[in-house]
């Protein structure tokens, strides 16, 4: 009899438990876009209501609880009556579910970012913080509109160009978005095209450029952020030519700018370091003038190396959370970078497919790893593995990338950043005019 109470307990308490969510659900704030929302990712569909999807999924939840409330009782009958074999293998379904759910979400996210970086977008919204929302999948932070700003105050016609003659700079990505004016019977984005458009070649989804050159070595400057549902950490630049190592400059634009203005006149004729002086008292007057802080670089790597869990081949780390106590959430690869580095090499380097399969067997070992690190929730080494073979760069690489960034992405609660890694693997280029070297 206390097993059978046992279970109708549960039962109530089940039914409380869905109650309590369905006044959550009615809590939340309705998509903007309605029946016309396009959006599938999880965040998005967690963040906001959306009755039209929610009307179309009562029934089959209903049949469900109705089904589940009849196999209840009955095993509540069996468990009375002395027969406890079908509770047991209850259990043993429930832990074969438990370690196909996460396969599972693993084709899920991957499918999802499929769609939404082929999706339409909705009409643009006519306030441009929501607009860059919706084109990039991430929010800018304040200094970003202070420095667009600051820059129609020094020039207000042609304002993306305004740098091109004093530092060869253009403002490009979001700030392209701040000039236009958009209309509704513009034809409809794409929202891959906003998310590639100024995506250099080795730019990881954690970073978004602003700026760039004339493309003729591919030097360009953006904001990286470790979630996507986080301000930036830090304003850094990478040139393409160069390779993929991307070097934080500062944790605004106003910073990074000064920066980049004081090593250019180091190496400008007179003329033109007389020129970069004007622009580097206006920026910074500015900047005092707003109560906003220009450090030096050395504050921004100091900041950044004592939140890093791993370094990659980026050089500016991975951010992950772990657990202070079982250190819980990331565990280093169990290889060198330099060897990683060799095993990428040979695998591109391969002369046959047949050599390449060989050479690759490595590398599924350290795949491997990461399988069996993210049973345990260390989500981390995922993310470093993957993060590692994007920026060595090579198409061979690119369905082993999007299952170690899709599935870590997936862990982290970063889904967005999947969306912006197909979008950027179905287009990847190189944007210099140089050949890059890796």
């Amino acid at each position: 009899m206390d097993s059978k109470q046992e279970v109708l307990k549960r039962k109530r308490m089940k039914s409380d438990e869905e109650s309590s969510d369905s006044d959550t659900e009615l809590k939340k704030p309705l998509c903007k876009y309605g029946e016309k929302c396009y959006q599938k990712n999880s965040y998005h569909v967690q963040k906001f209501r959306h009755p039209h999807r929610d009307n179309a999924a009562v029934r089959p939840r209903l049949e469900t609880k109705l089904e589940d409330e009849k196999q209840a009782t009955t095993n509540a009958s069996l468990i009375t009556s002395g027969s406890i074999e079908i509770v047991e293998k209850e259990k043993v379904a429930g832990i074969v579910d438990d370690s196909n759910h996460l396969m599972a979400n693993q084709e899920n996210v991957l499918q999802e970012a499929e769609v939404n970086a082929d999706d339409e977008l909705p009409p643009s919204p006519a306030d441009a913080k929501e607009n860059i929302k919706l084109k990039f999948l991430v929010e800018m932070p304040d200094d970003f509109y202070q420095f667009w700003a600051f820059c129609q105050s020094i020039c207000s016609k042609n304002t993306l160009e305004i740098f091109k003659d004093s530092l060869g700079l253009e403002l490009v990505g979001p700030f392209q978005l701040l000039e236009q004016n958009l209309k509704e019977n513009e034809p409809k984005d794409k929202c891959g095209n906003f998310l590639t458009q100024w995506r250099f070649y080795y730019d990881p989804p954690e970073f978004q450029c602003v700026m760039a050159d004339d493309l003729s070595k591919g030097y360009h400057i953006g904001y990286f952020r470790d979630s996507p549902n986080e301000m930036p950490m830090f304003v850094g630049s990478n040139t393409e030519s160069k390779g993929c190592i991307l070097t934080p400059i500062s944790d605004n634009l106003f910073s990074a700018l000064s920066q980049v203005i004081s090593t250019r006149i180091k190496t400008a004729d007179p003329f033109k370091k007389s020129q970069l002086a004007t622009l580097k008292k206006q920026l910074e007057d500015w900047a005092n003038r707003n109560d906003i802080i220009i450090e030096p670089q050395s504050q921004i790597l100091k900041k950044r190396k004592k939140l890093m869990v791993a370094n990659t081949f980026y050089e500016c780390g991975i951010v992950v959370p772990v657990d202070k106590k079982t250190q819980v959430g990331y565990r280093k690869i169990p290889e060198t970078d330099a060897n990683i580095k060799k095993i990428c090499k040979k695998i591109v380097e391969s002369p046959n497919l047949s050599e390449q399969n060989k050479n690759s067997d490595a590398l599924q070992e350290l795949v491997t790893y990461v399988q069996y690190a993210n049973d345990e929730s260390d989500y981390g080494m995922g993310l470093e593995l993957g993060l590692d073979l994007l920026a060595y760069g090579g198409e061979v690489f690119h369905p082993t990338i999007l299952h170690l960034l899709g599935v870590a992405y997936e862990l982290l609660e970063r889904p967005e950043f999947t969306v912006i890694l197909k979008a950027h693997l179905k287009e990847r280029r190189r944007l210099a005019k140089i050949d890059a070297v890796e």
